[in-house]
C-alpha cells in the first residue's frame, strides 16, 4: 500500500497571515523589521502575490546578503524565500529555507509554531519523515487543539517508517475528530493493523469501510477473507452472500462463493448459484465450471440433474472421465439400457485404467440387458488393469457358472 501524503502548501494564504504577522502590529522592537528590509520584503511580497516567485527570490537573495541585519530580519526574509521556492515546487529549497529561519530562534510564537507546521509538512513531502516528525512535535507540544489533519499527517510520516503502533495512534485520534472522514484515513489504519498481524480490529475497519462505500468491492473480498483466516467461516460466507445480493461479486468471486457453499457442506446453494449464473451468461458453461455444478448437484442428491450436465459435458468435450462418471450414476440407479448407451462407443482417451474402468461398468450393464456375450468381452477386456482385474474376473466367473447352469437345463 503505497500511501504518500501530496502536501502543496497555499503560498498567497500563509503568506498572507505570517508576513503580515511580522510586518505590522508588533508589540516591541523585538518584531519590527528594519525600515529598509521592510521596504523591500513589501515589493517582495507584491511580485510574490503576482505568482513571480523568481523575481521574488532573485531580490530576497541580494537582501539576505545585506550587511548588518538583525536575527529578526533575516529569520523573516529566510522564511519567505522558503514561500517563493515552495510556489515554484522547489520543495527541498523550501524546508532548507524554513529550517534556517527557526534556526534563528527570533520569530514571534505564533508564528514560529505556524512555520514549524508548515516545515513538518514539506519534509515529510520529500521523505524526510525522521525530521519532520521534530518539527511536528514541537508544533504538537504547543497546540492546544490539534486538528485531525495534523494527526493524519503524522500517522503518514509513521507508515513511511514502519512504525504502525504510532500511525494508529495518530489515526484513530483523527478518526475521533472527523464525523466524515475519507476512505484514505480508514486505508491507513487498515494497512497498519494489517502489518501488525491485528486481524480482529482489521475486521472492524473493513466493517466500518464497508458501510460507508458498500460499493468497493475489494473491501468485501478482504473481510470475507480475513474471517476465513480467523476460522470464522460462517461468517465470512455471510459476507460473500451478501455481497452477491447486491450484484457486486465478480466472476472469480461468484466461484470462490460456489467453494465457500461447498466447504460447508451446502451444495444445493452452490449449484443453484452456479447455475443461475451460468444461465444469465456471467459465468461461462467451461469444462470446469460444468464439472463444479455437476459435482453441486450429486453432493446435493440432485441425481436427475447431475445426469443433465453430464450429458451436456459429454456432448461439448467427449470427455471420457465424464463418460464413466455418468455410466456410474445410471448404474447406481439401474438404468441398465442408459448405462450401455453412454458407454458402449469408441473412447477418446488412450488411459489404460480409464479403457478398464469403463469396460467393467460397461459389462455390468450389458449382463442386465441380457447381452450376455457383450459382457464376456468387456469384462475380458477389464482385466487390463489391476485396478478391475478383481472384479472383472469375478463377474468372469459368475457368467460361466451362469453358462453352465443354463446348459444343465
Amino acid at each position: 500500500m503505497n500511501i504518500r501524503l501530496q502536501l502543496i502548501i497555499n503560498n498567497i494564504v500563509l503568506i498572507t497571515i505570517l508576513f503580515t504577522n511580522t510586518l505590522v502590529n508588533a508589540k516591541d522592537d523585538t518584531y519590527l523589521l528594519q525600515s529598509s528590509t521592510h521596504a523591500a520584503l513589501t515589493e517582495i511580497h507584491k511580485d510574490m502575490e503576482k505568482g513571480n516567485n523568481d523575481k521574488a527570490l532573485i531580490k530576497l537573495k541580494k537582501l539576505i546578503s545585506t550587511d548588518g541585519l538583525k536575527k529578526y530580519d533575516a529569520a523573516v526574509i529566510y522564511q519567505t524565500m522558503g514561500f517563493a521556492e515552495n510556489g515554484l515546487g522547489n520543495f527541498n529549497a523550501t524546508a532548507t529555507n524554513f529550517i534556517k529561519a527557526l534556526s534563528f530562534q527570533a520569530l514571534p510564537a505564533p508564528v514560529t509554531h505556524d512555520l514549524n507546521f508548515s516545515t513538518a509538512q514539506i519534509l515529510i513531502h520529500i521523505e524526510k519523515e525522521k525530521e519532520g516528525l521534530k518539527y511536528l512535535s514541537k508544533w504538537f507540544s504547543n497546540e492546544p487543539s490539534p486538528k485531525a489533519d495534523a494527526h493524519i499527517l503524522a500517522a503518514t510520516a509513521y507508515y513511511n517508517l514502519k512504525d504502525y503502533s504510532q500511525l494508529i495512534v495518530h489515526v484513530e485520534k483523527a478518526l475521533s475528530l472527523n464525523n466524515n472522514p475519507p476512505l484514505n484515513w480508514y486505508e491507513l489504519l487498515l494497512a497498519a493493523y494489517y502489518e501488525n498481524k491485528n486481524y480482529k480490529k482489521a475486521t472492524g475497519i473493513l466493517e466500518t469501510i464497508i458501510s460507508r462505500y458498500p460499493d468497493k468491492t475489494d473491501y468485501w473480498l478482504q473481510l470475507a477473507g480475513i474471517y476465513q483466516q480467523l476460522k470464522l467461516e460462517k461468517k465470512s460466507l455471510a459476507v460473500y452472500e451478501l455481497a452477491y445480493t447486491k450484484g457486486i461479486l465478480g466472476k472469480d468471486e461468484i466461484s470462490q462463493l460456489v467453494k465457500n457453499y461447498l466447504y460447508l457442506e451446502m451444495p444445493y446453494k452452490a449449484a443453484t448459484v452456479l447455475e443461475k449464473e451460468m444461465a444469465i451468461g456471467d459465468i461461462e458453461a467451461s469444462k470446469e465450471t460444468l464439472t463444479l455444478l455437476v459435482d453441486s448437484w450429486i453432493l446435493a442428491h440432485e441425481y436427475n440433474k447431475a445426469k443433465s450436465v453430464f450429458k451436456e459435458i459429454i456432448k461439448k468435450y467427449n470427455d471420457d472421465n465424464i463418460r464413466l462418471r455418468l455410466g456410474q450414476l445410471y448404474i447406481e440407479s439401474e438404468e441398465w439400457d442408459s448405462a450401455v448407451s453412454v458407454l458402449d462407443i469408441k473412447l477418446q482417451t488412450n488411459d489404460k485404467v480409464l479403457h478398464s474402468k469403463i469396460n467393467l461398468l460397461l459389462g455390468i450393464a450389458r449382463y442386465h440387458t441380457e447381452n450376455l456375450s457383450g459382457a464376456t468381452r468387456a469384462f475380458t477386456q477389464a482385466l487390463s488393469d489391476k485396478s478391475t482385474a478383481e472384479q472383472a474376473r469375478w463377474w468372469l466367473e459368475h457368467l460361466k457358472k451362469k453358462s453352465e447352469s443354463t446348459q444343465r437345463t
